[in-house]
């Protein structure tokens, strides 16, 4: 019984692998409505968030891109999680003990040294908002170990190189709470980014004005994305001091060709966030968006490939 488990796992990893091989050679042909597909997360629909095995699983879908977050522990390690406490929704102490949500914040990432934070158990629990997510042991991996890992995989498995979309979660009410001020978070942030071999692209995105001004002051040479929640283009560029390469909004907020063209007409690429449903999915690519992020990247590539 073990021997077939073995073999049927084998194949599905070389199978998965020259799925991602066609998709990337059947995208790359000239093809107007053909978006960027980035993996949200990895592929937080079927595999546990931010977490080494959902990038390698995204990677083997076929994503350009994956999509991740990071926030800093207390001895200044730069972690890849969405947020700056344990979530009560998909972690488990080192126990294996569930975190009540009234709870949750006092686990606060920026007050623990990576060595403790590396023992809380990511993807045994699963995500009750998504139920095909698979339970799959995990942590919370640094920064660093995910370039060097996906880095590894990608040439390993001869795919094409991935590129990264690095979110740096900031929120100016938490500074010096559950974060840094800007400026020694984007610093420790570059710090790792200037020290790794990257094969693709990469750019690093944020919600918080600040932290993009900071990093195109400091770091002009990076692309950035602004992400944004609220409508009005003009109205969220005015609290930048530069004009970023992409603008990334909700796509709820993308409704008609008038915003994409305003937004394409500021050299700006537009790659919405996070479009999970297949209708809006072919939406969006009707509309004319650069890109995709989505919890689902097989269905932006199945639609890509139609």
């Amino acid at each position: 019984m073990k021997y077939l488990q073995v073999l049927l796992l084998i194949c599905m990893v070389l199978g998965c692998k020259e799925q991602a091989k066609t998709s990337k050679l059947e995208t790359s042909k000239s093809d107007a409505n053909r978006v960027e597909v980035q993996g949200h997360r990895g592929e937080r629909g079927h595999s546990p968030e931010n977490t080494i095995i959902g990038f390698k699983n995204a990677i083997l879908k076929g994503v350009d891109v994956i999509e991740l977050d990071v926030v800093i522990s207390k001895d200044g390690e730069v972690v890849v999680s969405h947020e700056p406490y344990m979530s009560s929704l998909y972690v488990l102490t080192p126990q294996g003990d569930s975190i009540s949500k009234e709870n949750e914040k006092e686990y606060n990432l920026y007050h623990m040294t990576y060595d403790s934070i590396k023992t809380y158990e990511v993807g045994l629990k699963g995500n009750v908002k998504f139920p095909e997510q698979n339970k799959i042991s995990a942590y919370k991996p640094l920064l660093s170990e995910v370039i060097d890992s996906v880095e590894t995989f990608v040439k390993k498995q001869q795919l094409p190189p991935v590129g990264y979309n690095i979110e740096i979660k900031s929120v100016p009410s938490v500074y010096d709470i559950y974060q840094p001020q800007p400026d020694k978070m984007v610093a420790l942030v570059m710090q790792v980014l200037k020290g790794k071999t990257i094969a693709g692209k990469w750019n690093v995105q944020s919600f918080d004005p600040a932290i993009l001004n900071e990093m195109h002051k400091t770091y002009p040479e990076v692309q950035l994305a602004y992400l944004v929640s609220k409508s009005g283009i003009e109205a969220n560029l005015k609290l930048l001091e530069f004009t970023p390469q992409i603008y990334s909004p909700n796509y709820k907020l993308i409704k008609n060709k008038a915003f994409v063209d305003s937004v394409k007409a500021k050299q700006m690429k537009l790659i919405p966030w996070t479009v999970n449903d297949s209708l809006a999915i072919l939406e969006q690519i009707k509309l004319g968006v650069d890109g995709i992020i989505t919890d689902y990247p097989e269905k932006v590539i199945l639609q890509n490939n139609n």
